[in-house]
C-alpha cells in the first residue's frame, strides 16, 4: 500500500511540470456534443500533440502538454468541422480553460443513406464491454440469441435454456435497460422472436454501479434496440433467404423520421423457419423402481417450425428546452410446432429387454409485449430528475400430446406390466405473467469534482400458470397426481440507492455507491412468503496515467433470484422414467467481486476474485422422496470460489485486416450436496473467441468469428471442450444500391456439446452417462444470403441522447 501511494505521489509530481487543457464543445442549441473528436496541433508545423474524445457532457481534458503554442481541432460527424485559433501555454500559464467551441449543424441531404464511418466492434468501458453488433457481418440474418453466441464471454446453452457471462451463471438480460422479468426458457423464446437488424449494440456489463438492479451475480446483458438519430427520413430494409434442415426467411422494415422537437422510429420484422436438433448417448443405471440395473441407449430427435412477428415504436418529444417526453413499445408475436421423436432401449441385467419410442406433438403459442413511457428534466445545469414506467405483459399457451409405443426385443409391440410405463401423456401449460416497474432517478453535479445520484424504484410481477398433465392408462386419460396446476406467484421489489463520483486528481476518480433492496415473494402453494433484504455495496477507483492507458478497481455485491418456473414449474416427460420439474428450496445466489482491469493502447487485462453463496444450476438430476422416478430440476451448489483473468487485444495487421482476439481463465472451486455424497471439485476453465475483419478490393468484406469453450465441470457433470467458427462475406454494390452478405454459420458443423452426466460425482440411481447434443449447424451446413439497403435524407439532430444519459434513464 506505501509503495502504491508513492507511486501516485510522483506521478502527480510529474503531472505538475505538464500543462492542461480543458473546454467544452456545444452546438448552436448551447446543448453539449458527446464523444466528439478533439486533437491539439502544434502552429509551428501542425503535427498532432495529443487527442481526446469529449464525455457525455460535451466536457473534455488534455493533460500533459508541455509549454507552446498550439490549436484545436473538433470534428464530429453531423457536424461542420471547427478550427480554433492559436493559443500558448507557458510555464506561468499552464492550465488553459476553454469556456466553449461551437459547432455547426452540417444540413446533408441525401438520396440514400451512406454509412461514413463504422464503429470498432468491441469497445471497452467503466462497466463491461460494448459490442457494436451492426459492425459484423454475421449479425445479418440473425436473432437476438444467436448473436450473443458469438460474443466473448458469452454462453448460451439451448439445451439447458441457461446463460453464462465469462463462465459464471446467474446472468440478468435486459432490453433497453428494464429487466426481462421472465424465466429463461422464456427469456430464450423473446430472444429468438428478435431480429438482430432492429439492435444497435449489446453492453457486457461486468461491473454495474449501485444505480443498477442488484439482480445478476455475473453481470447483466443489456440490448439496446434501434432508435432513430436524425432528423429528416430514412428507411432500412432487409430480406434473408436461407436454407439449412429445411428453409429459413427473414425480413425487416424500419423507419425514422426526425423533426426539429421529436423523433419518431418504427419497425417491423417477420421470421419463418424450420430447425432442427437432437441427442443420442447412452450409459447405466440402478432405478429401484426398475427389474433391476440396466443399461439404456437412448436418443431424441427435434423438429422445430417457428413464425414470428415483431413491431417496435419508440417517440420521443422534447416539450421544452429542459423537459423530454419519451416512450417505447415492443410486441412479439411467436407460434412455434415441436415434433420430437424419443427413443429408450433397457437391457437389464436379469435378462429382460424393453424399448420405447414416443412422438411428442405440441404447439406453443406466445405473445410479449414490453414498453416503457419516461421523462427527462434538466432541473439545471448541474441537476436532473428522471421518471421512468415500463410493463412488460407475456402470455403462453403449450398443449402438448405424447404418444408412446414399448415393444420387445425383436421389435413385436407389447404392454408393460409396470404401471410408471404409461401408454402416452397430454397436457397443457397456460403462463401470464404482467410486471410493472416505477424508476425515479435524480443526478447532481456538485461542482467540477463532485457529482451524485439518488434514486428508488418499485416493481410488482405475477406470475400465473394453470398446467396439467394427463396419463394415458389403457384406453383412458387420468391426472398425473406428481403434476402441479394453478400456480400464483407475486414479487415485490423496492430499492433505494446514492452513487458517488468524486475527482480525486485530473487522473484519478473514485466511485461508490449503496443499494438496498427488499424482495418478498408469494406462492399460493406455501404458507409463508419468502423475504429478503440486502445492502448491496459497490466501488470503483480508476486511475489514468495517460490517454492510452487506464487501471480500474471495483468491487461490487450481487445476487442471483431463482425464477418462478425454477421453484414451481409444470412438468414434462423425457420418458417415463424421468421428468423435469422444478425446486422449491431453491435459494438465491449472493456474489461477491473483487476486479482489477488495465487498459492500454487497445489491450485489456482483468483480473478477478469472485464468491458465490448458492449459485445456481439448472438441469441437475435427483429424485423424489419415495424415489421412483429420475427429476431433472434446478439446484444450488454449496459455493463457488474462482480467480478469473481476461485479456482482449485488437490487433491491426494492416490497414485492411484486422484481429479481435479475448481470453478468459478462469480457476474454480465449488462443493456439491445434492449428490450421493458432498463433493468439492477444483479445475480450470479457459474460453477463446476470436473475430477478424478483412477488407478486399471492389467493395468486398470477409468476416471470421469463433469460439472455443475447452472441458470443463458443471454440477455434477462434465463436459467435453466445443467450439463454433462462423464465416460471412459481403459486397456492397456501386452507387448505393445496397449490400449482398452471405452468412455460413458453424462451417465446421461442430456446435454439439458432450456431457458425461455424473462424470464429476457419483449421482442418484448410480446414474452414469455420456450424451451428445447437437444444433442443427451440426446436422446440415445452414448458409443465409442477406440483402440490406437504406434510403432517405439524413441531418444532424439536435435531440441527441448519450450512452451514459439513456443508462440513467433506464436504471
Amino acid at each position: 500500500m506505501k509503495t502504491f501511494c508513492a507511486l501516485l505521489i510522483l506521478l502527480s509530481v510529474a503531472y505538475s511540470s505538464f500543462g492542461q487543457i480543458t473546454g467544452k464543445v456545444a452546438n448552436r442549441q448551447q446543448e453539449p456534443v458527446p464523444f466528439a473528436n478533439v486533437v491539439l496541433y502544434h502552429t509551428q508545423d501542425s503535427s498532432i500533440v495529443s487527442g481526446t474524445a469529449t464525455d457525455e457532457k460535451g466536457m473534455f481534458s488534455i493533460p500533459e502538454v508541455s509549454a507552446g503554442r498550439f490549436y484545436l481541432k473538433v470534428s464530429s460527424i453531423g457536424y461542420t468541422s471547427l478550427q480554433s485559433a492559436s493559443f500558448e501555454i507557458t510555464a506561468l500559464n499552464q492550465h488553459l480553460e476553454i469556456f466553449q467551441l461551437i459547432l455547426s449543424e452540417e444540413n446533408t441531404a441525401l438520396n440514400e443513406v451512406v454509412i461514413a464511418a463504422k464503429k470498432e466492434m468491441l469497445q471497452h468501458t467503466s462497466l463491461g464491454k460494448v459490442i457494436n453488433v451492426q459492425s459484423s457481418l454475421i449479425t445479418k440474418g440473425s436473432n437476438a440469441l444467436q448473436v450473443l453466441e458469438r460474443l466473448p464471454g458469452v454462453i448460451t446453452d439451448r439445451r439447458n435454456n441457461q446463460l453464462s457471462l465469462n463462465g459464471q451463471s446467474g446472468v440478468t438480460v435486459m432490453l433497453n435497460g428494464r429487466r426481462l422479468q421472465l424465466s429463461m426458457e422464456e427469456l430464450m423464446g423473446l430472444l429468438e422472436n428478435t431480429v438482430a437488424d432492429n439492435i444497435e449494440k449489446i453492453e457486457l456489463i461486468t461491473s454495474p454501479t449501485a444505480g443498477y438492479d442488484a439482480d445478476g451475480g455475473a453481470g447483466i446483458i443489456n440490448i439496446v434496440l434501434k432508435k432513430s438519430e436524425g432528423e429528416g427520413t430514412t428507411v432500412n430494409v432487409s430480406a434473408t433467404a436461407g436454407y439449412g434442415y429445411r428453409e429459413k426467411a427473414l425480413g425487416s422494415l424500419s423507419l425514422s423520421q426526425g423533426f426539429d422537437k421529436a423523433t419518431l422510429f418504427a419497425s417491423y420484422s417477420f421470421l419463418h423457419e424450420v430447425g432442427r436438433s437432437g441427442y443420442m448417448g447412452g450409459g447405466t443405471s440402478n432405478r429401484g423402481f426398475l427389474p433391476s440395473p440396466s443399461r439404456a441407449i437412448f436418443s431424441g430427435i427435434s423438429r422445430k417450425f417457428v413464425r414470428a412477428h415483431t413491431i417496435t415504436l419508440a417517440a420521443e418529444y422534447r416539450l421544452t428546452s429542459k423537459t423530454t417526453l419519451g416512450g417505447d413499445i415492443m410486441y412479439a408475436r411467436n407460434n412455434t410446432h415441436n415434433l420430437a421423436d424419443n427413443a429408450v432401449t433397457w437391457e437389464f441385467t436379469n435378462g429382460d429387454y424393453l424399448g420405447f419410442s414416443a412422438l411428442s406433438d405440441g404447439f406453443q403459442k406466445r405473445n410479449n409485449l414490453v414498453s416503457s413511457l419516461y421523462v427527462k428534466n434538466k432541473l439545471s445545469e448541474q441537476s436532473q430528475l428522471n421518471f421512468d414506467l415500463s410493463y412488460i405483459r407475456y402470455t403462453s399457451d403449450s398443449p402438448a400430446l405424447i404418444s408412446s409405443n414399448y415393444f420387445d426385443r425383436q421389435g413385436n409391440p407389447m404392454i408393460p406390466q409396470n404401471p410408471i410405463f404409461t401408454a402416452g401423456n397430454r397436457g397443457e401449460s397456460l403462463s401470464n405473467i404482467l410486471a410493472g416497474v416505477l424508476a425515479i432517478d435524480y443526478s447532481l453535479e456538485l461542482n467540477n469534482k463532485v457529482s451524485a445520484g439518488f434514486g428508488v424504484k418499485g416493481s410488482l410481477a405475477e406470475n400465473r400458470n394453470d398446467s396439467k398433465i394427463e396419463r394415458k392408462l389403457e384406453e383412458s386419460w387420468e391426472i398425473d397426481p406428481r403434476s402441479q396446476s394453478a400456480v400464483y406467484s407475486q414479487e415485490k421489489i423496492a430499492a433505494i440507492y446514492a452513487q458517488w463520483k468524486y475527482v480525486l486528481h485530473p487522473k484519478s476518480t473514485i466511485q461508490a455507491g449503496l443499494r438496498y433492496e427488499y424482495w418478498q415473494r408469494e406462492v399460493n402453494l406455501y404458507d409463508k412468503p419468502f423475504t429478503m433484504a440486502k445492502l448491496f455495496p459497490t466501488v470503483t477507483y480508476t486511475f489514468t496515467p495517460s490517454d492510452k492507458a487506464t487501471l480500474s478497481i471495483n468491487y461490487n455485491r450481487r445476487i442471483s433470484r431463482p425464477a418462478y418456473t425454477d421453484l414451481i414449474s409444470n412438468l414434462f416427460y423425457n420418458d417415463p422414467t424421468f421428468v423435469f420439474s422444478g425446486n422449491p428450496l431453491l435459494k438465491p445466489t449472493l456474489t461477491d467481486v473483487l476486479k482489477a482491469d488495465y487498459t492500454t493502447r487497445g489491450l485489456t487485462l482483468g483480473l478477478s476474485l469472485q464468491h458465490e453463496v448458492h449459485p445456481i444450476l439448472r438441469y441437475q438430476i435427483t429424485t423424489n422422496q419415495t424415489k421412483d422416478i429420475g427429476i431433472s430440476s434446478p439446484q444450488n451448489l454449496d459455493y463457488q470460489k474462482s480467480i478469473n483473468l481476461f485479456v482482449s487485444y485488437p490487433l491491426s495487421v494492416t490497414k485492411w485486416w484486422k484481429i479481435w482476439a479475448s481470453s478468459t481463465t478462469s480457476l474454480r472451486n465449488y462443493k456439491v450436496s445434492y449428490s450421493l455424497k458432498p463433493a468439492e471439485k477444483t479445475f480450470v476453465f479457459q474460453n477463446l473467441n476470436l473475430s477478424q475483419n478483412i477488407v478486399l478490393p471492389k467493395n468486398f468484406e470477409v468476416e471470421l468469428s469463433g469460439w472455443y469453450n475447452f472441458p470443463f465441470f458443471e454440477g455434477t457433470n462434465h463436459i467435453k471442450g466445443f467450439g463454433v467458427l462462423n464465416a460471412g462475406i459481403a459486397k456492397k454494390l456501386p452507387r448505393n444500391r445496397g449490400t449482398f452478405q452471405l452468412s455460413l454459420p458453424d462451417v465446421l458443423r461442430s456446435f454439439g456439446v458432450h456431457t458425461h452426466i455424473s462424470g464429476m460425482t457419483p449421482i442418484v440411481f448410480n446414474i452414469s452417462t455420456v450424451a451428445h447434443w447437437r444444433d442443427e449447424s451440426a446436422f446440415y451446413q445452414v448458409v443465409k444470403l442477406t440483402y440490406s439497403r437504406s434510403f432517405g435524407k439524413s441531418t444532424a439532430h439536435t435531440l441527441k441522447r448519450s450512452d451514459n444519459e439513456e443508462k440513467d434513464r433506464i436504471k
